[in-house]
């Protein structure tokens, strides 16, 4: 198989009128939900750094070893 097969066949992918459908209908948040992840995880190592009593404080915030912090930002990833 030569690579002039497979550019030409990613291309065609690539310009396919279905295929941009799709990524047309995607939210924005859909859309770059990767770097969203990404800021998220910057932000919190950043708080974490700068923010000398958080994390003290959000081990407190815990029922039966269940810290509801992380329980609520699953809840919301969820929904």
């Amino acid at each position: 198989m030569s690579t002039e097969n497979t550019t030409g066949a990613a291309q065609q992918a690539a310009t396919d009128p279905a295929e941009a459908g799709v990524v047309a209908r995607l939210s924005t948040l859909d859309r770059f939900l990767a770097v969203w992840i990404i800021v998220a995880m910057v932000a919190g190592l950043l708080l974490g750094r700068l923010v000398p009593g958080l994390a003290p404080a959000l081990d407190a915030i815990a029922i039966d070893g269940i810290s509801l912090p992380i329980a609520l930002g699953l809840l919301i990833m969820m929904y």
